[in-house]
């Protein structure tokens, strides 16, 4: 199977820039499931009935999140009924949003998941403890694929080394910035510890560069407005074996967008 993810797609500018060569990726891999970082849907914070459902309607398959899925108090109602809204599983129960979902497309199914890093990020249970809880309990022929939501890299490449061998995939995203490790671990997993942002990279993790120049020259707050210059596409292109479970090949893809 073919799997494209898509890293932190940040405001309108993201969704306006996938929307527009999304057709053209799926056709040129070939591939079988979309998946979609979207917590910065929403002007950079959260996600909203009215900024995810052009996506699902557009051959997205499900929505990974993290750290600011719930900042946008409209949305709360939504992300709590919309299935395909996987939240962090390490956050309280309480939390809206569905601990896993599980695609299937003919004789082919992928279990989808999210986990939040610990380190410089708000308070969460430990994801490897959580990751473990899950995969007791979890189907385990189905090939995983994980997004990893966190700040520090060292967290990042620990985990993906902590389940080499049961999940298929671990893909980092919430720095907005790819990294250049994509691999596949000694055990089968496909590794890479930033996928990226999708959306305005004449900008500061897609927001007004001018702003944040300013607020680091004086510290004194700014408020934050999205950019829409420099657009591109960041994320990576996975293929699996549904039988065994193990990556045969991961792809990062970096796509600048004419505007």
């Amino acid at each position: 199977m073919t799997i494209l993810f898509f890293g932190d797609v940040f405001g309108k500018p993201g969704r306006t820039a996938l929307l527009s060569r999304l057709p053209e990726l799926i056709a040129q891999y070939n591939s079988d499931f979309v998946i979609v970082n979207g917590e910065n849907l929403a002007d950079g914070k959260g996600i909203t009935e009215r900024t995810l459902k052009p996506l699902l309607s557009r051959s997205v398959d499900v929505i990974t999140s993290g750290n600011h899925l719930w900042d946008r108090q409209e949305g709360l109602e939504y992300i709590a009924e919309e299935p395909r809204i996987v939240r962090p599983m390490n956050y309280p129960p309480f939390a809206p949003g569905s601990m896993n979902y599980i695609i299937r497309k003919g004789d082919l199914a992928l279990n989808v998941i999210c986990l939040t890093g610990q380190i410089y990020m708000p308070p969460c249970d430990s994801p490897f403890l959580a990751f473990d809880s899950f995969w007791d309990a979890a189907d385990q022929t189905l090939p995983l694929f994980v997004d990893f939501h966190a700040e520090s890299t060292a967290e990042k490449r620990a985990f993906g080394w902590y389940v080499d061998g049961r999940a298929s995939a671990v893909i980092g995203t919430h720095t907005h910035i790819q990294t250049a490790d994509e691999e596949i671990l000694s055990e089968g997993t496909a590794y890479l510890t930033d996928a990226g942002m999708t959306g305005a990279h004449d900008s500061v993790i897609g927001v007004k560069k001018e702003i944040i120049l300013e607020k680091f020259r004086t510290s004194v707050p700014h408020r934050f407005e999205t950019s829409d210059q420099g657009l591109m596409i960041n994320g990576v292109a996975l293929d699996i074996d549904p039988v065994s479970r193990q990556a045969t090949r991961i792809e990062r893809i970096r796509l600048a967008v004419e505007e």
